[in-house]
């Protein structure tokens, strides 16, 4: 059964459907045995699709030809990390289109985000075990999952994605709601742990402190950057913002506490 809709509904039961993702790219959806979606993975399939998942637990092969919005949205969030990551005063590693398996799956075969990142301490050790060269770099990739991944566009193939990151060992995950045509966009922001449910963030645990809003801020403005400094600055005044908001906070919970300490010493003085 293969039918094209906007948004409708995909039944793994289906042998194959074909249907169209909110934001315009075009996704196929095969379903086939385990062992055959893992000898599936022997193929070059980014030969003739863009973005290409085989998951051999649901027995599911998905082929995705991401749209222009897609693509564009991918390069922005890509920007944005690095810049927020490089004005925290961290260190960033993004991996674009590079599935991700635990080390006990079939190669060529996992979960492929929109991009992936280490950050901080996790993109300096990255750092340093390619600087040993391709072998320590593949290894060190297959064993530490990112701190976190990001999915442009929400499809209806997706059931079960969210809880096989966490299973990964993925500990955030960043997931766009948006439509072709507008310009809306919203973020959820979930935090992962393996054996347990995803949790909503109302802000990043990993990346400076950023909410949300800021992100759809980021996106707006970075899109209309022409050059990499101008993107890097429209993000780098947005961390700063967020940085002066979370001091303040800081400082007003922690005033009271200091008051009553000051307190409790003159009195001991005295």
């Amino acid at each position: 059964m293969t039918r094209m809709a906007d948004l409708g509904p995909v039944s793994t039961a289906d042998p194959a459907t074909v249907y169209v993702g909110p934001l315009g790219s075009i996704v196929h959806v095969l379903r086939a045995d385990a062992g055959t979606v893992a000898a599936l993975a022997a193929i070059d399939w980014n030969r003739w699709f863009s973005r290409v998942r085989l998951d051999p637990v649901r027995g599911l092969i998905t082929l995705m030809s991401p749209s222009r919005l897609h693509d564009e949205l991918a390069e922005i969030f890509d920007d944005i990390v690095d810049a927020a990551a490089s004005a925290a005063a961290g260190a960033s590693k993004s991996f674009r289109t590079t599935r991700l398996r635990k080390p006990d799956d079939p190669p060529g075969t996992g979960l492929e985000p929109d991009c992936a990142f280490y950050l901080d301490e996790r993109a300096r050790a990255y750092i340093a075990a390619l600087a040993e060269g391709e072998a320590a770099a593949e290894a060190y990739f297959l064993n530490t999952p990112p701190d976190l991944v990001v999915e442009v566009e929400i499809t209806h193939g997706d059931d079960g994605r969210i809880e096989r990151y966490g299973a990964i060992g993925v500990r955030e995950l960043w997931r766009l709601h948006g439509r072709k045509g507008t310009r809306t966009l919203r973020p959820d922001f979930l935090a992962l742990r393996r054996g347990a449910p995803p949790r909503a963030l109302a802000a990043s645990e990993v990346l400076a402190g950023l909410t949300p809003a800021d992100v759809c801020e980021a996106t707006e403005r970075v899109r209309l950057s022409a050059t990499r400094d101008e993107r890097s600055a429209a993000v780098a005044r947005i961390v700063r913002r967020r940085s002066r908001r979370r001091d303040a906070v800081r400082r007003r919970y922690q005033q009271p506490v200091i008051g009553r300490y000051s307190d409790v010493l003159a009195r001991l003085q005295c």
